[in-house]
């Protein structure tokens, strides 16, 4: 199953330029999960699937813990902390993107998007 939070809004100061990282730029992120959370259809109890909360929680955290160069390491940062911190997540796909374009044309935006897989166990 999979479940979705998108379009996250933030403001931070991520970039490679100098300019990027001192004034606050936008951002908006995509994060899906995938797990089992067949429970949850049959009982309607919050404890058996994602806190949808939770995860935008996450997102805000990564991004205000340290400025990232690139939207494609802001993006695994938030991946590895979703699967870190979400033991019933098995997968996660993170897009990021990033805001304020203008130049390149109305709605213009660069985007990362990162897959990443819960190791898994040793027998």
């Amino acid at each position: 199953m999979r479940l979705s939070v998108e379009r996250v809004e933030l403001t931070a100061r991520h970039g490679v330029y100098p300019e990027e990282r001192t004034t606050d730029r936008r951002f908006e992120v995509d994060v899906t999960v995938i797990g089992d959370w067949r429970a949850a259809v049959g009982n309607d109890e919050l404890r058996e699937t994602m806190d949808y909360d939770a995860i935008v929680r996450c997102i805000h955290r990564v991004s205000r813990g340290r400025s990232f160069h690139l939207i494609e390491s802001l993006a695994g940062a938030i991946a590895d902390e979703v699967l870190g911190d979400f033991a019933r997540v098995r997968a996660v796909r993170v897009g990021v993107r990033k805001l304020g374009f203008e130049a390149w044309g109305q709605g213009a935006c660069a985007t990362a998007v990162v897959t990443k897989r819960q190791a898994r166990a040793e027998a």
